[in-house]
């Protein structure tokens, strides 16, 4: 496992909110724009389908919700990859701490994918904060 990047956001919200937004794959295209279908395949377990291109068109993504982290494990695309949110809850606010890790020998090189992700990541975390501050 190679870490690739790490984001951070501050959400005005509570640990609780934030942190059952995460680990329900079902409104993960309400943040994430470019997934058009999540279907649940098994007890945590989804299958993401993207309409626009990208890297995994179609994967397998199973949720584990520990204290204070949520993890989505990726299998059956392209690129495997963990992604690990660590939430905590400072002064009214919530600090999400958003780490990439990648699980395969994936092909591409790491200065091509690295800025690339790492910016699309964050912009989907940006969208997570707006979800849930609307």
């Amino acid at each position: 496992m190679k870490k690739l990047f790490t984001n951070n956001i501050e959400i005005d919200s509570n640990l609780k909110t934030v942190t059952d937004t995460l680990a329900s794959a079902f409104t993960l295209a309400k943040w994430n724009y470019a997934i058009s279908k999540v279907t649940e395949v098994g007890a945590d377990k989804f299958a993401i389908h993207r309409n626009e291109p990208a890297v995994n068109q179609d994967e397998i993504v199973t949720v584990e919700k520990n204290d204070n982290e949520v993890v989505y494990v990726s299998r059956g695309g392209k690129l495997e990859y963990q992604l690990a949110f660590q939430i905590s809850q400072t002064d009214g606010r919530v600090l999400v701490t958003e780490t990439f890790y990648v699980l395969n020998n994936f092909s591409l090189p790491e200065a091509l994918i690295a800025p690339i992700t790492k910016k699309a990541f964050n912009q989907n975390l940006q969208a997570l904060k707006n979800l849930i501050e609307a």
